[in-house]
């Protein structure tokens, strides 16, 4: 695709008089700041000054330029090279096979440096001055010699330092520092001369191509390559770029980063090294050599020197934005940052990356809109501004409009495409709210939300809930009157709540879960309120509408005191609550249970109050289901068993003259009074099975006199002769003697069976009983067993330790206090040493019992 990169004008002309002889016949050139330096075929070397490019109008029109200085060198042979150092102001001239050195300006020989002579072609290294100021490196092709010369070139004088052979005769050269890079007859190589070490590289054909070396940048050179490929090598041996593709028979290549010219007979090609495209082709015939400069190209043919100006890089991006070629302009400003001043490279690139993101925005493009956009630090409300009916923006913002061909008026696609406009709206809801919490975007924040807000309005989106409920900059005046008008009538509370009106908030709420406002999204109002009141700090605001929260649902509204138990203990009394739910049995209950369980409360009223609601909602039966009274009941009980803080006495008169047997019995326990309990469950409740769980839950932790007590109790009540259904006691009573045997002394049940029993009936019973007491019997012998044995084991080991006699002389220490013994004695030790009598005792002591 083309771009206008360079633009070609004539810089200097021959102006002989008519007289072929007298006309100028152009062979070299070299540029060294403004000064350019011409060699011509008749060993001419003419000096002259260029035009200020930075001068306005310079860049368009190059006007002729006279020469200010020209030098015969005395020879009639043609001048094939021309170098220029600045540093040391000298002029590099090779004629005849030989350097000559001129002064850049005066163009007068140097005579204390003498001519190079034998020389095909040279280079100069020109980082080498910045490493030295005072000298610079000069690489010398030896003419039929297979060596390049290193010079070491200051003011006044050079020196061949280094000499560095090659196989053959190195045909054309680039060198950047310690590298040089060599074309050869049929291959290219890479020589470091400060280490010797040499890498080969690829082979071109030296019939169909001109040997090409060129310096890229630091480290890189660019070779003309097989198949016709201009391929970049850095300096290490290998290609970091892909190759440009360029004609077969190409004369030349100057690189003027990021461009590479070349020359061939037919035109001048322009090649980016940042995406290996050719950007520009401009016809031109009968060139023959191109030299690059810091500022422009010069295209030197035998009678005229053409320069080609560089098209200013921001007119060369704006170019490629108004093409919405935004991939080639982003890649060009991030390649060119070299070229580009410094202060002025972050604001050309902040905004390509945002005109390259309106491209792929009106490309709908959108993902990779939103990744220029945050990349090029936009202006948020550049975009909001692009939407029709957008929130009014800050008087101070002025509208740029993007400078991009595909620009399209939203406002239109409104009437002609609404659905397109939708996914234009989902972007920007997408992309704000990705940036809204961003430094980005905190410079209009108001705008940034009002749009959020908005836009969720319209779609129905549950991100406004979220907006609202977290800190945001939304303008009161203004989004109450979309929210109302798009019945986010929920999300309003939110509005007035993050503005601090909770009062606002709470009736906007209440007449939605009234029915006098017409909620769009479905929600559970009357929860949300009650949850919201349980975080409320404000006392007089949970006063004000926990009425009308507990009647309209008493057991979600008592969550307003049981869900911010930090709240409520700090805030809200025990008692206080307690009396505003008296009006409320449910919620009372409820709240009482939390105060119970959550709280671990053990006020006694808490308690007694608790197992009153209960009894209270089981004898009040109206309205209540059979699964309702029998949770409630096993709460009851529950209560009345695991509780011991609850008024006995004050339950006890409330339950008597009940059907509520089972909690008289729980009653009677905690009374002691466990033959009235057992009395209760068995002739009152009729219940056998609960009689025997009673026994077993009482006798928990108890010790066996307890336990046989308990259970002996109830079967003396099986076997009461007083009362009736005497059948059914009696397989009562055997069902308890058998399901739990061990508990019962066998003596003493027999003394109390009536004699009527038959063996049959209690064989089950007789049977385990033996076996147990068998059981019992036997291990009680193991034990004793066991403990004899024991005792015989120390015995033992104690006979065993002082069983030995050992003979004492004076000589002889004791091992534990280390003194002599003063007479013959006879000592023993446990742990088997000789020790005093004392320290033995001692010893005897510590040991085992």
């Amino acid at each position: 695709m083309s771009l206008d990169v360079f633009s070609l004008t004539l810089a200097i002309e021959n102006q002989s008089a008519g007289n072929e002889k007298d006309e100028l016949h152009f062979c070299c050139l070299e540029s060294c700041g403004k000064n350019l330096y011409v060699g011509t075929k008749d060993c001419f070397v003419h000096h002259f000054v260029l035009p200020d490019l930075s001068q306005p109008g310079n860049e368009k029109t190059c006007p002729q330029q006279k020469e200010v200085k020209k030098r015969h060198l005395g020879m009639k042979r043609p001048i094939t090279q021309l170098k220029a150092s600045s540093i040391l102001t000298h002029l590099l001239v090779l004629s005849d096979s030989s350097v000559t050195v001129l002064n850049m300006f005066s163009l007068e020989p140097i005579q204390t440096m003498q001519k190079i002579r034998n020389v095909a072609l040279f280079e100069v290294n020109g980082m080498a001055a910045f490493t030295d100021p005072v000298f610079i490196e000069l690489f010398v092709v030896a003419l039929k010699k297979k060596a390049i010369y290193i010079y070491a070139v200051s003011l006044d004088k050079w020196e061949c330092v280094k000499e560095v052979p090659f196989p053959e005769e190195p045909l054309a050269l680039a060198v950047d520092r310690s590298c040089l890079c060599v074309a050869m007859s049929a291959r290219y190589i890479l020589h470091k001369h400060t280490s010797g070490t040499t890498q080969e590289l690829f082979p071109y054909d030296k019939l169909k191509q001109n040997p090409i070396v060129k310096v890229v940048g630091r480290g890189e050179f660019l070779l003309n390559g097989p198949g016709s490929l201009g391929m970049f090598v850095t300096n290490s041996g290998i290609s970091q770029r892909p190759p440009l593709q360029w004609p077969e028979q190409i004369h030349m290549a100057a690189v003027y980063f990021p461009y590479v010219v070349t020359l061939d007979s037919e035109a001048l090609r322009v090649y980016s090294i940042l995406d290996q495209q050719q950007k520009q082709l401009i016809p031109f015939q009968k060139g023959c050599i191109l030299v690059s400069s810091q500022e422009r190209v010069f295209v030197l043919t035998s009678k005229e020197i053409y320069s080609l100006i560089p098209v200013q890089i921001e007119e060369q991006i704006e170019t490629l934005l108004s093409r919405e070629r935004a991939s080639e302009a982003l890649d060009l400003v991030k390649g060119a940052r070299a070229v580009i001043p410094k202060d002025k490279y972050k604001a050309v690139y902040q905004y390509v990356l945002q005109q390259a993101g309106f491209i792929k925005f009106f490309q709908e493009c959108f993902s990779e809109a939103k990744e220029l956009f945050i990349k090029g630090h936009l202006d948020l409300r550049e975009v909001i501004a692009l939407y029709p009916d957008s929130p009014p923006l800050s008087t101070t913002f002025k509208q740029p409009r993007p400078s991009v061909c595909n620009i399209k008026d939203l406002n239109q696609m409104k009437k002609e495409d609404p659905e397109r406009l939708q996914r234009y709206k989902q972007f920007l809801a997408d992309f704000l709210s990705a940036i809204r919490l961003t430094e980005q975007a905190q410079r209009c924040k108001e705008q940034v939300d009002n749009t959020l807000l908005k836009l969720y309005a319209e779609s129905g989106s549950e991100e406004l809930i979220h907006l609202l409920s977290s800190d945001n900059a939304c303008q009161l005046n203004e989004c109450v009157h979309c929210l109302e008008k798009h019945q986010r009538y929920f999300a309003l509370g939110f509005l007035y709540h993050s503005r601090d009106q909770d009062h606002n908030a709470i009736q906007t709420w209440i007449q939605i879960a009234d029915g006098y406002l017409q909620e769009s999204t479905q929600k559970d109002i009357h929860r949300h309120i009650v949850k919201f009141l349980s975080f409320q700090q404000k006392r007089e605001l949970v006063w004000k509408y926990a009425d009308w929260a507990v009647q309209k649902n008493q057991e979600v509204g008592v969550q307003i005191f049981t869900k911010s138990p930090q709240r409520e203990q700090e805030s809200f009394s025990y008692e206080e609550v307690i009396g505003f739910l008296k009006q409320y049995q449910l919620a009372l209950m409820l709240y009482l249970e939390y105060l119970v369980t959550a709280r671990n409360s053990k006020e006694e009223r808490h308690h007694t109050l608790l197992a009153m609601s209960y009894l209270e909602q089981l004898l009040e039966k109206k309205d209540r289901d059979k699964i309702t009274l029998f949770g409630t009941r096993t709460k009851l009980q529950d209560l009345l068993h695991e509780s011991s803080f609850y008024n006995v006495a004050v339950i006890q008169d409330r339950v008597l003259d009940t059907k509520l047997h089972t909690e008289i019995a729980i009653l009677y326990s905690k009374q002691g009074e466990h033959d009235k309990a057992l009395w209760t469950l068995v002739h009152k409740e009729q219940d056998f099975q609960a009689a025997e769980r009673y026994c077993q839950r009482n006798s928990e932790g108890k010790d066996k006199a307890f336990r046989s007590m308990l259970f002996s109790t109830l079967l003396k009540i099986y076997l009461d002769s007083t009362t009736c259904n005497k059948n059914e006691l009696v397989t009562a009573a055997v069902d308890l003697l058998n399901n739990n045997v061990a508990v019962f002394d066998l003596v003493s049940v027999l003394q109390i069976l009536p004699d009527s029993w038959s063996l049959q009936l209690l064989s089950k019973f007789l049977v385990e009983s033996v076996r147990i007491s068998i059981h019992y019997r036997r291990m009680e012998s193991v034990e004793k067993s066991l403990a004899q044995a024991e005792h015989l084991r120390y015995r033992y080991s104690r006979a065993k330790a002082t069983e030995g006699i050992i003979k004492v002389v004076k000589e002889r220490t004791c091992q534990v206090c280390h003194k002599s013994f003063t007479e013959p004695t006879f000592l023993w030790s446990l742990s088997g040493i000789l020790t005093h009598t004392h320290c033995a005792r001692r010893e005897n002591h510590s040991g085992p019992k």
